[in-house]
């Protein structure tokens, strides 16, 4: 049998035991939370974000103005977002804020050395 591969942050990932980890993690729309890390597709590839190598988790609602034939309403979407170094280097977008909201808790209880959470920068 083949070993999965995981496009990681700082490169491709073959280990048996992250791929045990991706298949026993639950998942939340389309995020997967293990005890290692986070998983969701990406393109054709599954995106492995290790605990250890992500500074802080948060999750945005973008909120969108729709326009409809009878008037209008507003459509929200939820950004699990990811910072490294300060940046914001992904994000995972759904329309499920109960799903987004799940993912958060158990990435803060899987990693509590995390930062989670919005962060203002003052000035």
């Amino acid at each position: 049998m083949a070993e999965k591969k995981f496009a990681g942050i700082n490169g491709t990932v073959i280990d048996a035991l992250v791929e045990s980890d991706f298949e026993q993690a639950p998942q939340f729309d389309k995020v997967k939370v293990g005890k290692l890390g986070v998983y969701f597709k990406d393109g054709f590839k599954t995106r492995y974000l290790e605990y250890g190598l992500i500074e802080r988790v948060f999750i945005r609602v973008q909120e969108v103005n729709g326009k409809l034939c009878c008037g209008n309403t507003i459509l929200q979407y939820f950004r699990l977002v990811f910072v490294r170094d300060g940046k914001e280097f992904v994000d995972v977008i759904s329309e499920n804020e109960k799903a987004m909201d799940e993912a958060l808790a158990l990435i803060a209880a899987n990693a509590p050395d995390l930062k989670i959470g919005f962060e203002r920068k003052e000035g």
